[in-house]
């Protein structure tokens, strides 16, 4: 049968050998080169995370100063280390004149920040019991911040996704979050109906909150990314439009972009008899950080209807765990005192190219505001041909095989040039799902207006 679905971290002194990173290639005569971005880059997220080389081969950070910007944010520390460079910006819209200084060699940037338009936005939602605590158990003891945790969160995660798209050859796109006219996410603090701790005791009622959520927090064609607040539970899952995730570990996360590359190496000690720790790296704050970051962006790309992955380095697997190194120089120790680890670029989280290439036809992923279109989707086998035949009259732009209904799931997406027209007709030879060995697989079909046909059975009249 066929079926039709709705289209849907303090600045610390990175360890890493510089044949362990990507070899980002600069002028010798440069004394400071961002290399994946050039001078005068429109983009459309405001937190770009700025890679590049020294001259300065035993410079330990870097400072980049936004002179466009009278912002908190204006001025950010970054790390350096033999040679390379990872920073953060914070951008306001229009030209943004970046100075970059390490050691006593200062370099001149600039980068475009035009906002989005796209109105299929991402809001940030933290959720609370009747009596709208917003506090939560802090190892440190620091003043509860989950409104700048949350929104600080947002932030990474699209940047993040920026990076992850732009690797796969798609520019940078990323979904769209709403804004003050500060440049911080909007987060906003909802009150369920809940008594204190009932949703601990009796689960979620996703139901209430859902209403809650309508009726405080509402926007058209809007998605939700929603941490459950103190006494509400513990869970990750995300689809049909909601990513919920748990807020008993916000404790560790960065209130600040200022502060996410400083968390991303935090090796304070967490009592996991204490507090809750969601973490593969042991009971430390940053692995803590990465892991949940990861993990919340995992469940924000479920609500685009993106299945899992086989790529261990996906986010939609346990990629998740490494989300914290797309934005430092080196893998934190799992304790203090430790001895920071290397990685080599294919090593940080990602999206894989069936992620990549999935998330490339989401609404959500569009930057500006368009004219969407229902189409028309057939997937059928054709015997003659011992092929798999789909057609959209609106032109394919994702077409791939996956394993229904268990992990990993997506496992292949052949290969279609976003720079060129969609085809209207993509053949499937035989060779492409003997990797399943006689196993059940679905064909999943998206067009170029984001309407989705899976097939469960792409096989019927085949003969036996």
């Amino acid at each position: 049968m066929t079926i039709h679905v709705s289209a849907l971290v303090s600045t610390a002194v990175a360890a890493m050998a510089a044949l362990a990173f990507p070899a980002y290639p600069a002028r010798a005569a440069d004394d400071i080169a961002v290399t994946n971005f050039k001078n005068g880059e429109v983009i459309r997220y405001t937190v770009p995370l700025l890679i590049g080389t020294l001259a300065d081969a035993a410079a330990e950070k870097i400072t980049v100063v936004n002179e466009s910007s009278k912002r908190d944010t204006r001025e950010m520390i970054g790390q350096a280390y033999k040679g390379r460079f990872k920073a953060l910006a914070d951008l306001v819209p229009g030209e943004n004149r970046l100075v970059l200084t390490a050691g006593d060699k200062t370099a001149k940037f600039s980068l475009v920040y035009k906002p989005q338009t796209n109105p299929y936005i991402f809001r940030a939602v933290y959720i609370t019991d009747k009596t709208g605590d917003i506090g939560y158990d802090d190892p440190k003891g620091d003043k509860p911040d989950a409104v700048g945790k949350l929104g600080t969160a947002m932030l990474l995660m699209q940047s993040f996704s920026a990076e992850a798209m732009n690797d796969k050859g798609y520019g940078r796109k990323t979904f769209n979050i709403d804004l003050d006219k500060n440049g911080r996410c909007k987060v906003f603090l909802v009150k369920g109906p809940q008594e204190p701790g009932a949703w601990e005791k009796n689960g979620v009622d996703q139901g209430a909150m859902n209403k809650a959520i309508h009726n405080q927090a509402r926007q058209d064609k809007a998605s939700y990314l929603v941490i459950l607040g103190r006494g509400c539970g513990y869970t990750a899952v995300g689809g049909g439009g909601t990513a919920l995730f748990g807020g008993k570990c916000i404790y560790s996360w960065p209130s600040s972009v200022k502060e996410a590359q400083a968390a991303f190496i935090d090796t304070t000690p967490i009592d996991g008899a204490k507090f809750h720790v969601d973490s593969s790296a042991g009971n430390v704050y940053w692995g803590n950080t990465t892991t949940c970051l990861g993990a919340c962006l995992h469940e924000i790309v479920h609500t685009f209807g993106v299945p899992h992955s086989s790529d261990g380095f996906c986010v939609m697997t346990r990629g998740f765990d490494y989300f914290g190194r797309r934005f430092t120089l080196t893998q934190a120790p799992a304790s203090a005192g430790g001895t920071p680890g290397e990685f080599k670029k294919d090593e940080e989280a990602r999206f894989c190219d069936v992620t990549a290439a999935n998330v490339s036809c989401a609404k959500q992923f569009a930057l500006d505001a368009r004219a969407w279109h229902n189409g028309h989707i057939t997937i059928k086998y054709e015997p003659k041909a011992d092929a798999i035949v789909a057609e959209a009259d609106l032109g394919i732009r994702f077409l791939g095989l996956e394993v229904p209904y268990a992990n990993p799931g997506a496992d292949y997406c052949l290969t279609i040039d976003p720079a060129k027209p969609a085809p209207k007709r993509m053949v499937v030879p035989a060779k492409e799902w003997a990797r399943f060995e006689g196993k059940p697989f679905q064909v999943r079909v998206i067009d170029s207006d984001d309407n989705c046909v899976v097939d469960r059975d792409p096989l019927k009249g085949k003969p036996k």
